[in-house]
């Protein structure tokens, strides 16, 4: 049962079984009152699908969706008791998630008040622009959170949480924006630390001013080598994976490669397109890792810092202890 309200906002969140974005396993609501309590809310969802490639992220599994409603139930359920009220979602990944589910379903799009928490986040804490980001995995380092990423539920009611704990010092944020898919993506817009790609906000009459610190370079993480990692020429990126597009990240062999590659820039000749091990936490590709480390004469203890400098492209360099 969906909490009763009145609320004066929602945040929305959900996770997808693989790479196609309408396959939507899992939908969390977080329902803010007007005293700020928060209720949630949150649905495993059968997405059609025998395709599972992101188990190791959030844990669903088809076996847990069997005998859940499908996606066309819960929009039913909840498209009317959530119009008319923000929805914020952290990042653009979630509204184009229900594009691509509505898509598949021939229907439209829910007419909901789109909002995005990641811009609240930039404009009540510009210190975290080249410092880890503002992606949920930051702010919950940052602000003390405590939730279970990558759980519908539990990320749905940590964005609610940043909309609130930044709302005295970010008053009069609000954003009206249009969700674009990668495969849209043309022009390199200014990156976020989210898992999706987004536009930047337009203006309308009559709407409030928008507050929007514009970010050229975004650190992704950190890795710091250890011996192990100079001997077999990888550094690891599970601290901070959830920061990369959810399109390259992939299952442990080439048969499951991600559908979509990465831009690495190292300092060679060339630079290199690859996807991410989701196993493993790697790049898939290392070909060029031990001359990466031999040339900035890596040692254990140094840090390779990986910062993005637009969509799907990313500079990797070396930090030293």
């Amino acid at each position: 049962m969906l909490p009763e309200g009145p609320f004066r906002f929602f945040a929305l969140d959900v996770e997808t079984a693989n790479h196609d974005r309408g396959s939507i396993c899992q939908v969390g609501l977080a329902c803010v009152r007007p005293d700020n309590q928060i209720e949630s809310w949150v649905a495993l969802v059968d997405p059609g699908t025998d395709r599972w490639v992101f188990t190791w992220l959030h844990g669903i599994t088809a076996e847990m969706v069997k005998g859940a409603a499908g996606i066309e139930e819960v929009l039913a359920l909840l498209e009317k008791r959530l119009e008319g009220v923000p929805v914020y979602q952290h990042s653009g990944f979630d509204r184009s998630a229900i594009r691509a589910a509505c898509a598949a379903l021939g229907r439209a799009e829910p007419n909901w008040k789109w909002q995005n928490s990641i811009t609240v986040a930039r404009a009540a804490w510009p210190e975290l622009k080249g410092n880890g980001g503002h992606g949920l995995a930051s702010l919950k380092q940052h602000l003390g959170l405590c939730f279970e990423h990558h759980d519908a539920g539990e990320d749905a009611r940590a964005a609610a949480e940043v909309v609130l704990l930044a709302e005295n010092g970010a008053k009069g944020v609000e954003e009206v924006f249009e969700v674009i898919d990668v495969e849209e993506h043309i022009v390199p817009s200014s990156p976020v630390q989210d898992d999706h790609p987004r536009r930047e906000p337009r203006s309308q009459e009559n709407e409030t001013v928008f507050l929007r610190p514009v970010s050229t370079e975004i650190v992704v993480g950190r890795s710091v080598l250890t011996q192990g990692n100079l001997d077999n020429n990888h550094f690891y990126l599970r601290e901070f994976i959830s920061a990369f597009p959810s399109e390259v990240i992939g299952g442990s062999n080439k048969a499951s490669a991600a559908p979509s590659t990465l831009t690495i820039h190292w300092g060679g000749v060339a630079s290199i397109a690859t996807d991410i091990d989701g196993s493993k936490k790697i790049f898939r590709d290392r070909s060029w890792v031990r001359t990466f480390f031999e040339r900035n004469a890596a040692r254990s203890g140094d840090t390779v810092e990986i910062v993005e400098t637009a969509p799907r492209s990313y500079h990797v360099k070396l930090v030293r202890a």
